[in-house]
């Protein structure tokens, strides 16, 4: 029998493992007893951590605290020689996932002050602390090296929001471009760290959907950088995962072009998404689809997951495929769902 790391090692590499691995975020799974029977069961545990440490020079970061709408909000300051920029975070209070309330980019005259930022960003290898952990997961799971966004949707999703980057790259591309361009050249140092690395597996939280990076977006600002750090990756054997959790319907030709590994945190379509795995699987056959377990599993009874667990397993790939929980799940439901999942997939696996 293999262990939980070797199950989903199998999977990464396309190789086929004795059953179809289940894992969970770590930060999504709450250390106690339910999480000590999950991992009995042969819950993996996918683990996140950077290979570098970031530090800012010539910006004075200001954070404070206050409470909105019964809230507690995180303001971060950033005061520069050209400006101050600030942002307004949300913590969620049980996964502490952050929700960013206002941009830091809220004027086309602010990419000016977020360029100096990112210029005057500093990487610094962070290696001895990643082999640590590594060797604290042992055989219970993945490490995995945590990279930045691509550029466009780093300042979609972190620093401007979609209808202010809209309005911007519409009326004023060269701005916004100019700005990619620097993100890119900063994002080229880490990955050049990531590739001289002990990681095995590089990680891009890109967040991807088609509803919002369209076909003509993916081509020109995501497909060509997925391609250049995969070759700089796979000159050093590892292995790129892209997390794409939205819609990919009218992007599954386009992300067929990429040379990623790992299309990671696919939305099925019953969970919202609109490509069915069966698809999915046929056009990507150079690549492992991980699948976020859906949420509204929560609401079901025993039968209707198990049931659910054994069609799904059915239709996919076993040597490229695993279930992974990798959105937040209902706090009070998530314990009695993952034990059947986990049952079920021991069963049906």
């Amino acid at each position: 029998m293999l262990t939980p790391r070797e199950r989903i090692m199998c999977v990464l590499q396309r190789k086929i493992p004795d059953r179809i691995p289940f894992g969970a975020y770590s930060f999504l799974l709450p250390r106690g007893s339910v999480e000590r029977k999950l991992r009995e069961k042969g819950c993996g545990i996918v683990h996140f951590e950077k290979v570098y440490a970031t530090e800012i020079k010539n910006v004075e970061i200001c954070v404070k605290e206050k409470w909105e709408d019964n809230e507690k909000i995180t303001i971060r300051i950033y005061r520069t020689p050209l400006g101050d920029l600030y942002e307004k975070i949300k913590i969620d209070p049980g996964y502490h996932s952050q929700w960013i309330k206002e941009f830091m980019i809220k004027k086309l005259s602010d990419y000016r002050i977020a360029k100096y930022i990112v210029e005057n960003t500093v990487y610094h290898k962070n290696y001895d602390f990643f082999v640590e952990v590594e060797k604290n997961i042992g055989e219970d799971g993945i490490l995995i090296a945590n990279m930045d966004r691509t550029p466009l949707q780093k300042t979609l999703i972190e620093l401007t929001g979609t209808e202010r980057l809209c309005i911007d790259l519409y009326e004023r591309p060269d701005i916004v471009e100019d700005f990619f361009n620097s993100l890119q050249k900063k994002q080229d140092e880490i990955y050049k760290i990531a590739a001289d690395s002990p990681a095995r597996i590089v990680h891009n939280w890109d967040n991807l959907t088609e509803d919002i990076t369209e076909p003509r977006w993916f081509q020109k600002y995501c497909l060509p950088l997925y391609n250049r750090y995969a070759r700089m990756l796979h000159e050093k054997d590892k292995i790129y995962v892209v997390h794409m959790d939205g819609k990919l319907n009218h992007l599954k030709e386009l992300i067929k072009k990429t040379e990623i590994d790992v299309i990671e945190s696919f939305t099925l379509p019953s969970a919202g998404g609109n490509l069915p795995i069966e698809k999915a699987k046929g056009i990507w056959k150079d690549k492992s689809i991980i699948a976020n377990l859906p949420a509204f599993l929560c609401y079901k009874d025993e039968n209707f997951i198990r049931k659910f667990i054994q069609d799904l397993l059915v239709k996919v790939p076993k040597e490229r495929f695993m279930i992974d929980v990798s959105e937040d799940l209902p706090q009070e439901f998530w314990r009695k769902t993952l034990l059947i999942v986990a049952d079920a997939m021991q069963m049906y696996g």
